[in-house]
């Protein structure tokens, strides 16, 4: 098996982010599966941003905590950095490179404050490169220095054995959409570093490659790529997005908010995907025009993070009110208030299943993982026209802004499994018509606005079967049985494989381990090999009945989540009245790694009941 961790980073606008994306298309074209995610500040220009990604010849939806490769051309990266008031802003990532692991470095950064000796480490003189290409081109030096994150990646390339014209492919499509100066521009220094490596550091870079490959590492061995098809890049905002496309979604309404923008952004973008996206002038009007789309019989959608969530919560009701089919994307991110804007974590679950005032249906989702995206976002829509009520996907930063790769025939076996539910959408009526009328399975035949035959009323107020506003208190309780009254025939028609994914046998298992969205590919890597079962929660609300004997014929179970308070863990007691005894939880806003998870499994079955977990 071939493993490998690499990393890059380097100061928010300084062209680095593009790293993370080359490097994985240079890994992909190679026949290697990649995983990769990236850490920011929140703000623009001048912080510091580091970007992950694992490589391997399996499929890989996480990270550990060490890399084998890791290389910057600044200093802060790889010493920290502290602000005026001398508190460490960023501890610098000489620690995050594992042992006999590799460590390549700007050559104006002090060998001597790096106190490893169990690691490789090199430097490269990335001025020298940028300033020679300069001079070749005739062109000023300040033209090229964003260019340094294609020195990393091209370095890093040729460390690892990687042949050139790989990484000449990867620029171009990487940069597909820029003017062709810019990308020749990028092939250039991609050309220099090379001749660099070859000559100028012809025994450095030698002595690196012999080490690195003593250790198993590299060279990267070309995999044969026939069997697994056409490989597409995908970041995980994408994936919401295709299965909004899919799913046949028409409007998508929304304001500025990180990290769900991203979606939006790239609906708009591709407007192949056939949505047409308004961004108005508050979240308070997003879901209102979302479900106002929604009852003139368009597909509608919506994606925010937590803070949007919160001021779209009086909308949430009304449509709950009027059971309007309206799908919301919740990308977490860490809170309260603004909280970490560009930091995970799964704070908002029992906010999503209780949102609003009062009581009403609703549907609360929550995928695992870029795959699990697609289909479920898709899936999303259909549940919430078949049974007429706002359903919330609950995302996250750790899901949103990772990237792997997937198979287009993935994405086109979604596509073809998928059918379109409208549910009670009818086009024809024939005498009487109410718009909420009682029927044995709560649900009631839904027309547009425009049916030359039939007139209804919508109003925030308690209404009558027509729509009109009503105040018998016989009526209110029809009503109030009506709208929640659909969570026996959700449990039931929903798939099993829908509700939640088991993993192992908790009855002979050490341990179960339960838990929701991004943390559960985490779970999946640490618990494998291991006498380990797994649950991952999908179905949020309404809770699945079976969850409950799961949990109880398991011989031991821990909950894993990234919020302080164990919210799913709350959650299903809430429902069920079973406490699950130990936790697993992790608050600093930074991802879940699969090591440490594996480490938190065998102290909670060695009798710990609860592991707070500080990976960066």
């Amino acid at each position: 098996m071939t493993e490998l961790t690499w990393m890059t980073g380097g100061k928010q606008g300084s062209g680095i982010d593009v790293s993370l994306g080359l490097f994985s298309r240079v890994m992909m074209k190679y026949g290697y599966n990649i995983y990769g995610y990236r850490e920011y500040f929140s703000n623009i220009k001048g912080m510091h941003s580091f970007f992950t990604v694992r490589v391997s010849d399996k499929e890989v939806a996480s990270i550990p905590s060490k890399v084998d490769l890791a290389i910057f051309f600044d200093t802060e990266s790889v010493l920290g950095e502290v602000n005026e008031r001398g508190e460490v802003v960023q501890e610098g990532h000489i620690k995050d490179i594992k042992e006999n692991g590799t460590l390549v470095i700007d050559s104006k950064v002090d060998k001597n404050k790096i106190n490893r000796k169990d690691i490789n480490v090199i430097d490269i003189d990335f001025d020298a490169i940028i300033s020679s290409v300069a001079k070749r081109l005739n062109k000023p030096i300040s033209e090229l220095i964003i260019s340094k994150n294609i020195v990393c990646v091209t370095a890093s390339c040729y460390l690892l054995g990687l042949e050139d014209s790989y990484i000449i492919d990867a620029i171009k499509t990487e940069f597909a959409k820029k003017p062709k100066s810019v990308i020749d521009l990028d092939i250039s220094v991609s050309e220099e570093t090379i001749e660099y490596m070859k000559s100028k550091n012809e025994s450095l870079a030698k002595e690196t490659l012999d080490h690195i490959k003593t250790k198993g590492i590299t060279p990267i061995t070309k995999l044969d790529n026939k069997n697994k098809g056409e490989q597409l890049y995908m970041e995980g905002f994408a994936s919401t997005a295709i299965g909004k496309a899919i799913a046949g979604c028409k409007m998508q309404i929304y304001y500025p908010i990180t990290p769900a923008s991203d979606e939006s952004v790239f609906i708009e973008s591709h407007p192949e995907l056939g949505i047409r996206v308004v961004q108005p002038e508050s979240e308070l009007a997003v879901l209102a025009m979302a479900t106002g789309a929604a009852i003139a019989g368009a597909r509608a959608s919506t994606s925010t993070s937590g803070p949007g969530l919160s001021l779209m919560s009086e909308t949430v009701t009304w449509a709950g009110m009027n059971e309007v089919p309206v799908v919301l994307v919740d990308h977490q991110r860490g809170a309260p208030a603004t909280g970490q804007p560009t930091r995970t974590e799964q704070g908002d679950l029992m906010f999503a299943v209780h949102q609003g005032h009062g009581d009403f249906g609703r549907i609360v989702i929550a995928p695992g993982n870029v795959k699990d995206s697609i289909k479920m976002t898709a899936d999303a829509f259909n549940y919430a026209e078949r049974y007429q009520l706002p359903v919330i996907i609950l995302g996250e930063k750790a899901i949103s802004q990772g990237s792997m790769n997937i198979s287009k025939d993935t994405i086109l076996e979604i596509k073809k499994n998928y059918k379109v539910d409208r549910g009670k959408l009818i086009e024809k009526v024939d005498g009487e018509y109410k718009r909420f009328k009682f029927t044995s399975d709560n649900i009631s035949d839904r027309i547009v606005p425009g049916n030359p035959n039939a007139i209804f009323w919508m109003t925030g107020d308690e209404h009558d079967e027509w729509g009109h506003v009503s105040e018998d208190p016989n009526n209110r309780i029809k009503m109030m049985e009506k709208r929640n009254g659909k969570y026996s025939q959700i449990l039931k028609e929903i798939k099993t494989e829908d509700k939640f994914t088991l993993i192992g046998n908790p009855k002979t298992a050490d341990i179960l381990v339960v838990a929701w969205g991004g943390p559960s590919e985490a779970l999946k890597e640490a618990a494998n090999g291991k006498n380990v079962a797994v649950l991952q929660v999908k179905l949020i609300h309404p809770l699945p009945n079976e969850i409950l004997d799961i949990l109880k014929n398991a011989k031991k179970v821990a909950i894993l989540e990234e919020n302080i308070s164990a919210q799913l863990k709350q959650h299903i007691a809430s429902v069920t009245g079973f406490v699950i005894p130990n936790e697993i939880l992790k608050y600093n806003g930074r991802l879940v790694r699969y090591d440490e998870v594996a480490d938190a499994i065998e102290k909670i079955i060695n009798g710990e009941n609860k592991v707070i977990l500080n990976g960066y």
